[in-house]
């Protein structure tokens, strides 16, 4: 698989809405979808006359998330992620407090966690986070509202008494003259001939220079810049520290006379989506559930499914090559996890296969973005009850 990072920056406001049409005063998604990427190649491709179906299916252009200058990557917080009420700036994990007593339920605990002054923690929603300096950092943008005439199409003048409002994303960061920035990727599978991924990085650099919707508005200019992959985490090094997370919790809850449930040789692992991801359950049936027989199948690892926080919706799109609608489907939304407890010891042909289900996400139109996945996402691995931001090695 080649594969390189994908800088994009805003110069001018920028609109992704979720439907089309209907959608004055209905915010943008707060990031770039891989659809939007993903349909940008395959117009330029056919207006350059090298449009090619096969090349697009082997595709992976996947969502870009706000950065800051430096950010050498941005993921969604997993559902897991929590905060005081009312405080968003003091945020922990409870993923591996909450898998542990729900499988022990130690008699002298109730999970209803509060902070040091009593207030309880709720779900810290839907948002984007990077670690800097082994420091966890929250990445936001801003919108605003666009007013404009519509136009009559017959007689090519603005129509009488007819506005419209959208939300846009803000060109630059709040109170600064900096740009704003997403940071994302770009794969292209079985990639056995080296000119057509240069080609097709070459058409995003060069051609690429508006993207989203309201195009005609004077919206959607943006500069595309490529990056080598970051060097991350191995997938055996992430499995092993949850693990190893899960049996320190373990040993806590038994001592207040938690069951004896314990992973032992066995490995914790969790598949976060880092994107929207369309699963179908024998081929046809909408499912938000990533069973462990899927998993068998994706990589061939017995396990079993301990518990899954996952929330879902609708998701459609609009066919820009040719002006007509895409199939609706049921999603399961980024940050949503499943937890998976393996039956045996993993072997290196396991971690391999991980690995490449990593690369290659799971469930339908995965060329547009949906499916990104990460093994045991760096969130879960930040030791929270040390000092705040530190990360487990």
């Amino acid at each position: 698989m080649s594969e390189t990072m994908l800088i994009i920056e805003a110069r001018e406001p920028l609109a992704f809405p979720e439907s089309k049409p209907g959608t004055q005063f209905r915010k943008s998604l707060p990031f770039v979808p891989g659809a939007v990427l993903f349909g940008a190649i395959g117009q330029t491709l056919a207006h350059t006359g090298q449009f090619d179906p096969d090349l697009l299916r082997r595709l992976r252009c996947r969502n870009a998330y706000p950065m800051r200058e430096g950010d050498a990557w941005v993921r969604p917080l997993p559902a897991t992620a929590i905060h005081p009420k009312g405080d968003d700036q003091h945020m922990r994990d409870s993923l591996v407090q909450r898998v542990c007593w729900e499988r022990q339920r130690p008699p002298a605990l109730l999970y209803t966690p509060v902070d040091a002054d009593g207030r309880p923690w709720e779900s810290a929603g839907q948002q984007f986070y990077t670690i800097r300096d082994g420091k966890l950092e929250k990445r936001t943008v801003t919108q605003r509202i666009h007013t404009r005439v519509a136009i009559n199409r017959r007689r090519g003048t603005a129509e009488d008494s007819l506005l419209y409002s959208f939300f846009a994303i803000n060109e630059t960061i709040p109170d600064t003259t900096t740009p704003t920035r997403f940071i994302g990727s770009l794969a292209l599978v079985d990639s056995g001939d080296p000119e057509t991924w240069e080609r097709v990085k070459a058409l995003l650099r060069e051609r690429v220079r508006r993207l989203g919707a309201r195009q005609t508005t004077g919206i959607g200019g943006v500069t595309l810049d490529l990056a080598p992959p970051v060097q991350d985490r191995k997938v055996r090094e992430r499995v092993e520290a949850l693990t190893e997370r899960f049996k320190r919790q373990i040993a806590r809850y038994r001592r207040l006379g938690g069951s004896s449930w314990e992973p032992g040789d066995h490995q914790v692992l969790t598949v976060n989506l880092i994107s929207d991801a369309i699963l179908l359950r024998d081929g046809w049936l909408p499912t938000h559930e990533l069973s462990a027989d899927m998993l068998r199948n994706l990589t061939g690892i017995e396990t079993t499914l301990l518990r899954s926080f996952t929330t879902t919706r609708i998701v459609g799109g609009w066919q820009a090559l040719w002006q007509c609608p895409k199939t609706t489907h049921v999603a399961v939304r980024y940050g949503s996890l499943y937890v998976f407890e393996t039956t045996h010891a993993l072997t290196d042909e396991h971690y391999a296969a991980l690995e490449r289900l990593e690369r290659d996400g799971i469930g339908e139109r995965r060329a547009e973005g949906f499916g990104q996945i990460r093994i045991c996402d760096d969130f879960h691995l930040i030791d929270w009850e040390g000092k705040h931001g530190s990360t487990e090695q």
